[in-house]
């Protein structure tokens, strides 16, 4: 076998990889996402004073995490899926290590999205209109908006296709950039500008690299609900508005300097959770991502 031979074999098998995680992650993105929205237009349409919508679409994100984490049929593939979850348990020391390293990373994060957006325009996103809508319908609209995108597209990029990375491509760090890549790409409904699909793609970094040094979604998780608060309430209406650019924008100044002060204390907490979270992802190779028979 010439080394040709070998290249374009691994060639084929990665890109395989990249297939797969990108079907799969599509689809559990789309059981999240597709359903809330037609859910939430029903619940107005017929009775905007009763938020009946949030508790039905917990009750079915439940039901997408219990099977996900390895619940119901087949038999065959329970423990892959459990698994590719990363449905893992920490120690609630390293759960607070890694959602203050998160949130410190949302913070630059923050100061990035607006000073781009005040250097370079970028085009306003799909924002939700609560016009209108009575208030405690609204609130629990705004929180199961929340909580919907974190545990579908947790599971879809940190956990699936992640994990289906890493065992197609035998690197974490090249699984870590490739469901990033992913991840920005399901955004381009909210936009196909490479300044904004790049801030997604940051992002979903943030998030990988937390449920990969804990071996768990359960911070990534966390993290990514505040980030989408933070996007609600700051980030998406900042793009929705007309506003000066660079420092004609009163917000410019105050988002560098986030920029500059959360930067470099994010990449000290992230360094140290690696050191902290090592056990957790020794347990990681006890076994393997997945059967021969689904790997082949």
């Amino acid at each position: 076998m010439t080394a040709a031979t070998i290249k374009t074999g691994a060639l084929k098998s990665g890109l395989k990889a990249f297939g797969l995680a990108a079907v799969v992650s599509i689809a559990i993105t789309a059981y999240g996402q597709g359903i809330w929205g037609p859910l939430v237009l029903a619940n107005l349409r017929l009775s905007p004073g009763v938020p009946w919508a949030a508790p039905l679409m917990a009750a079915l994100l439940a039901g997408l995490i219990l099977y996900l984490s390895g619940r119901g049929w087949p038999k065959a593939t329970r423990a892959t899926r459990r698994r590719l979850l990363r449905w893992n348990a920490m120690p609630w020391p390293t759960f607070a290590l890694a959602v203050g390293a998160g949130l410190l990373g949302l913070a630059a994060f923050g100061g990035l999205w607006i000073a781009a957006a005040d250097l370079v325009h970028i085009p306003a996103g799909i924002q939700p209109k609560m016009t209108g809508v009575p208030l405690p319908s609204a609130i629990a609209f705004l929180v199961m908006s929340s909580l919907a995108a974190p545990l579908s597209e947790e599971a879809a990029f940190r956990g699936y296709a992640m994990g289906l990375l890493e065992q197609g491509w035998k690197s974490a760090p090249a699984a870590i950039v490739g469901s990033s890549v992913l991840f920005a790409a399901v955004h381009v409904l909210q936009g196909l500008d490479p300044v904004k699909l790049s801030l997604y793609f940051t992002a979903g970094l943030i998030f990988a690299t937390l449920a990969y040094l804990t071996n768990s979604l359960y911070a990534a998780m966390a993290v990514h609900s505040a980030g989408d608060v933070l996007g609600f309430t700051v980030l998406w209406p900042h793009d929705q508005h007309a506003h000066g650019m660079g420092f004609a924008d009163p917000m410019f100044l105050p988002a560098l300097a986030a920029l500059v002060v959360f930067t470099p204390l994010a990449i000290l907490a992230f360094r140290r959770l690696a050191k902290v979270g090592q056990p957790l992802r020794a347990a990681r190779g006890e076994r393997p991502l997945m059967p021969a028979a689904l790997a082949a």
